[in-house]
């Protein structure tokens, strides 16, 4: 489907009902006869970064069509503990193995889909046409700021109190019980993070000094000297890097950093050039914490990362347990505090709840908060927040 500003909100939806995930923040302000641009003016939001975010969906719906009824039965089964969502693509086969085992020491029946790059568009498709919670798996895992924080899904499946269950027996390390990274309302159960870093590279020929914090890096000196992950596209701009500026210090703060980004690769480039001398490298590479696992040994001492005062920007690793969850789902979520996954994500770079240190070596965690995430207006938040840090990124880029 092609739409423009022109389009109307009750023709898209006719044939596009996932677009509604895109709309739902907004979904009081839409009336009969409205077209997008209608609704972006009556909401105050920008006309083209919604069309940005209806357009991604649209492509997704349409690339990666989702047959409901044929995932709702791949989803649900009978008489097993029924689990689903994503986690990191570096220790996924190793996680559902693991999970697998346990399931079978226990003699439980586990129907477990851990979704694939390949997979998880259908899957999104499939969250954001879903209306009801018995069409959902009681155990739901997740990574990161994805489709199961996204405000239809708040809606609907946290704050409605589906998703809220008391978490699973463990022992929290002291890096995390120091730190606010709980859920005091027992909807999302962290079981590992995955932080942001800066690796500070001695080699590169523009020379800027290491920061201390990570407010550091907005200050006009470090203009052109900082590599972000990502693809040299309007996409989302290293969304959990935007996410983070944005909650600490508004839209200030993403002008700023967007101005002082050098480019923007792919982490297998920046590791390919860093601590080599290479022209396209830059001092800082901001990038996950696992990327820094992948730096050459022939290059490693020339390549540090820096350690900040005031803690890295982390996302989680989670899980969602439904109220009338049966003991036996608990007692797969309770294994996810286990020494063996925990052994699986931390050879992987991420660190465990259970920890008592980050793997980056940082002292304390700098985290958004539950509160705060939940009542963000996700997912065009993230094409807010691209086309505000691409109006001030000066390499040229291709359009959504």
């Amino acid at each position: 489907m092609e739409i423009n500003k022109h389009t109307l909100i009750n023709e898209l939806l006719a044939e596009v009902p996932e677009a509604m995930e895109q709309l739902y923040p907004y979904r009081e302000q839409i009336k009969t006869g409205n077209t997008i641009a209608d609704l972006a003016q009556t909401a105050n939001i920008s006309c083209s970064a919604l069309l940005c975010g209806l357009q991604r969906v649209i492509k997704r719906a349409t690339l990666d069509a989702c047959d409901y009824e044929v995932m709702k039965r791949k989803l649900i089964k009978s008489n097993a503990v029924n689990v689903a969502g994503y986690v990191a693509f570096l220790w996924q086969h190793d996680f559902v193995a693991e999970m697998k085992r346990k399931a079978g020491e226990l003699n439980i029946e586990l129907n477990i889909q851990i979704f694939q790059k390949h997979q998880k568009k259908q899957f999104q498709n499939y969250l954001a046409l879903c209306e009801s919670s018995d069409d959902l798996p009681d155990l739901l895992i997740g990574k990161g700021f994805s489709s199961l924080m996204t405000h239809q899904f708040v809606d609907r499946f946290v704050n409605s109190g589906i998703y809220q269950h008391s978490p699973a027996s463990t022992d929290w390390g002291t890096v995390f019980k120091e730190s606010n990274i709980k859920d005091a309302d027992n909807h999302y159960h962290p079981f590992g993070v995955e932080e942001m870093v800066m690796l500070y590279d001695k080699t590169a020929t523009s020379s800027v000094p290491m920061p201390e914090c990570w407010s550091d890096i907005l200050e006009e000196k470090y203009k052109d000297s900082i590599m972000q992950m990502g693809k040299n596209r309007r996409d989302h701009f290293g969304f959990n890097m935007m996410l983070f500026l944005y909650a600490n210090w508004g839209e200030e703060a993403i002008r700023r950093y967007a101005s002082n980004v050098k480019d923007k690769k792919h982490f297998s480039s920046i590791i390919r050039n860093v601590g080599s001398h290479h022209q396209d490298s830059a001092p800082l590479s901001v990038v996950h914490q696992f990327t820094s696992l992948f730096v050459r040994s022939d290059v490693r001492q020339n390549v540090e990362v820096v350690k900040t005062k005031d803690g890295n920007p982390v996302s989680c690793y989670f899980y969602l347990a439904k109220n009338n969850a049966s003991d036996e789902t608990m007692k797969m979520a309770e294994h996810l505090y286990s020494p063996q996954v925990k052994s699986i994500i931390e050879k992987c770079g991420s660190t465990h709840i259970t920890s008592n240190e980050l793997y980056s070596g940082a002292k304390t965690i700098n985290w958004i908060g539950w509160d705060k995430l939940k009542s963000l207006p996700m997912p065009f938040l993230k094409e807010h927040l691209s086309e505000i840090a691409y109006e001030h990124y000066k390499a040229e880029y291709t359009e959504c």
